[in-house]
Parts: structure tokens; sequence; C-alpha cells
């Protein structure tokens, strides 16, 4: 059976939808953004919106008893292609071993309001 993952301390979607869903050990994601769960906005800086918007993907993976090294592949939806070098920090220190690193695409992305990033994942549970 299907079961909806929410995980606390990342901003839930405005819309009735959860962080991820799991089946099967499958697990992919909805959206995740960087916005701020203590202020509820996106924080001005692009490097702070994106390093939440990690830290909100370890969580939820957390959630589902996951971790980054279950990840088959990452999604980056950016409103500036440009801003993909300002992911390479965060995908390097979570991923250092270039030869287990997940597949990632980047795509260009109508964002709402003041966001600029967001990630979807797909992961398998090893169990």
């Amino acid at each position: 059976m299907r079961k909806a993952i929410y995980a606390p301390n990342v901003h839930r979607h405005k819309n009735p939808i959860p962080h991820a869903s799991i089946l099967h050990g499958l697990i992919i994601s909805s959206a995740i953004t960087g916005i701020d769960h203590k202020t509820g906005d996106f924080p001005s800086s692009k490097e702070k919106q994106i390093k939440i918007a990690f830290q909100n993907m370890e969580a939820i993976l957390e959630e589902a008893n996951g971790t980054t090294q279950d990840i088959i592949k990452i999604d980056l939806y950016f409103k500036d292609k440009k801003d993909r070098k300002l992911v390479n920090p965060y995908w390097v220190e979570l991923f250092p071993d270039e030869l287990t690193r997940p597949s990632r695409h980047a795509h260009l992305s109508e964002l709402e309001g003041n966001c600029i990033f967001q990630i979807v994942f797909t992961a398998l549970l090893n169990k």
C-alpha cells in the first residue's frame, strides 16, 4: 500500500499533497523548495534557498527511513539555469564519491514568486 510522507520541520505544500510518497520501497518526492520552515518565506539569498531545499530533501528521506544513498535520480528545477553552479557545492558534499552519485537533470521552470529552485527525487530503499 502506498504511504504519504510528511516530514516535520519541512514546510507543507499549499496544495493537499505530501512531501513524498512511497510504495514497495520506491520513493518519489513532490516538489521540494527552500522555504524556511520557521518563517514560511523564501530566503532572499539563492545559496540559502538551495541549502534549505537540500536539507529538506534529507529530512524527507529520513522520515521515509532512507538516506541520500538511496537516491537514484534528482531533477532540479531552476528559475534561472545559470544558478546550476550554486548547486554543485551541495551536490559534491552530499555525493562525494563520483562513482556512486545519482543521475541528475536540470530543468528551466516557471517557479512561483520568490522561489528560485526546486528538487524532485526518486529513491529506492534497500530493504
